[in-house]
């Protein structure tokens, strides 16, 4: 593991301590998401601003092995060292306020000569494990692979289409000469993604899905492909209905949202209109639905169920929750690993029981175990990447 070098001992810890405190600079924060880019250690502290004082207290305790007045006159006295070299005078006492977190940052950085500690080591394992992002994957016509993250802007040209990325949506409809191409947007695990097609259509992605799409639409019909999970808002045009592409299954609409699901247990196909009228299709069945019934479909089934459904259940995730209204813990699992990118690791049968519940998806992989462990007769850590569920 890299650390910092002696320059860099005290600027780390009043970065950290100043992203705590909430008070830190636009230019400060670039440069200490710089310094933990280089120095994994520092994403123990800075992975939540909220960071409470008794944790940072729970912190210290696992550097109580550790001198922590002997390290800190040496900081002191490196810290003085070098500002007196560089600029002449600078007193300590900016820093002093944030002795606190100091020391727990020194703890972790100066034990240059010893073995990583136990917390170290648990905190790294942790910290691999970071809650989704914005991230996805734009496959062009031919073959071109593009990166999309959060608050990025790039100009992408395919043929004569010239497409401007600007912030966390993909918006096909502001494309100019949009000769039509076929474009796949590929949404990872650990990832979300939220695109405008050329018709107006919003689409939402969910982790480990996928959309395939033309850049303009032509002909008397609108239709997209889509595996995984997408909630769609389709815009309204009476004369070319929205056709939505699920392996065997077609959903076809008219100015409706709705929400498309395949991450399901036994691989069935589930349909959630919240607006509008949609009309799904199998070879051997159709059914008109409207707001407020969910269909399930595939999974060799000839006949399509209906059912009422939970709205919740298809605005939640877009929204930022895991919601589960009587899922199976296997998966409610499985949404969470698609989420943080984890591997599950599960040694015992579990029972056939559902659960009701929610958690916000910008929790911490722990807190998220921690909530899980409470609700069922398991226990649920994380451990490495993989989501381990023991008796």
């Amino acid at each position: 593991m890299r650390e910092p070098m002696d320059d860099e001992y005290v600027k780390a810890a009043e970065l950290v301590s100043k992203y705590i405190r909430g008070d830190i600079s636009e230019e400060e924060y670039n440069e200490l998401m710089d310094m933990a880019k280089k120095y994994p250690t520092l994403r123990s502290w800075i992975a939540n601003q909220d960071l409470p004082l008794e944790e940072i207290n729970k912190r210290l305790t696992d550097y109580q092995t550790i001198n922590v007045e002997k390290e800190w006159q040496s900081v002191l006295e490196k810290y003085r060292h070098n500002t007196n070299r560089k600029t002449g005078h600078r007193t300590w006492w900016a820093v002093a306020a944030s002795v606190l977190v100091i020391c727990g940052v020194a703890g972790s950085f100066f034990l240059k000569k010893q073995k990583e500690n136990r917390f170290a080591e648990k905190t790294q394992q942790v910290m691999e494990v970071a809650p989704g992002r914005t991230l996805a994957t734009l496959t062009l016509s031919d073959g071109t692979v593009t990166v999309l993250e959060e608050e990025e802007e790039r100009t992408v040209v395919d043929g004569q289409m010239t497409l401007s990325i600007s912030g966390s949506t993909l918006d096909y409809s502001t494309a100019k000469n949009a000769t039509v191409q076929h474009h796949k947007l590929h949404v990872p695990l650990g990832g979300t993604y939220h695109i405008q097609l050329a018709d107006g259509t919003k689409v939402w992605l969910n982790a480990d899905s996928e959309l395939e799409f033309p850049s303009a639409f032509t002909g008397d019909e609108r239709k997209v492909t889509v595996r995984g999970e997408a909630y769609f808002e389709v815009a309204k045009d009476a004369t070319r209905p929205f056709r939505v592409q699920v392996g065997k299954t077609q959903v076809e609409a008219l100015g409706t949202a709705f929400n498309i699901n395949t991450h399901l247990y036994r691989e069935k196909i589930k349909t959630i209109l919240t607006e509008g009228k949609i009309k799904v299709s199998t070879p051997e069945d159709s059914k008109i639905i409207e707001p407020g019934y969910a269909t399930i479909s595939g999974n060799g089934n000839r006949n399509i169920e209906i059912g009422k459904a939970d709205l919740e259940e298809a605005l939640a995730w877009k929204e930022g929750y895991f919601y589960f209204n009587s899922k199976r813990l296997k998966e409610v699992l499985d949404d969470i690993a698609r989420w943080y990118n984890v591997e599950l690791d599960i040694t015992i049968p579990l029972a056939d029981k559902r659960y009701i519940g929610g958690i916000k998806k910008s929790e911490s992989i722990a807190a998220v175990c921690a909530v899980l462990s409470d609700l069922t007769p398991y226990k649920i850590t994380i451990v490495g990447k993989k989501l381990q569920v023991r008796e």
